[in-house]
């Protein structure tokens, strides 16, 4: 009876940490929107590869910062676009991360920092290892 419940043991343990390394073997990317305004209130709605429902709004106060982790799939379509507000001023739709786009954030061992100011929206990124 011992013998056949530690075998079950055993393997179900096996399965757990088989799924458990799957999952984690998969890439990711790391986009960071951070409200550098001293003054106004930052929102960002982003989608995650043109979802059609986007996800909640987001509220940065001066100072805050928005960290978007998602997941990246090697030889597919990856993006992440935001409507982004700073106060009056808004900027429908725009593409913080694109896999097949060498000019902005598209590569996931970078992380993508975007800042927002008041006179617009600045990247940089930072290879990390």
């Amino acid at each position: 009876m011992t013998t056949s419940y530690s075998s079950h043991h055993h393997f179900v343990l096996c399965l757990f940490l088989v799924s458990f390394l799957c999952v984690n073997s998969q890439n990711s990317y790391v986009v960071i929107l951070r409200n550098e305004s001293p003054n106004n209130v930052a929102t960002d709605q982003c989608y995650v590869n043109d979802e059609i429902d986007p996800a909640e709004k987001v509220v940065l106060n001066p100072g805050m910062s928005d960290h978007i982790t998602t997941t990246f799939f090697p030889g597919n379509f990856n993006t992440l676009s935001c409507n982004l507000q700073l106060e009056e001023k808004h900027a429908n739709l725009f593409t913080l991360f694109d896999s097949n786009d060498t000019s902005i954030c598209h590569n996931p061992s970078e992380e993508c920092l975007w800042k927002m100011q008041e006179d617009g929206l600045c990247m940089c990124s930072q290879v990390t290892n």
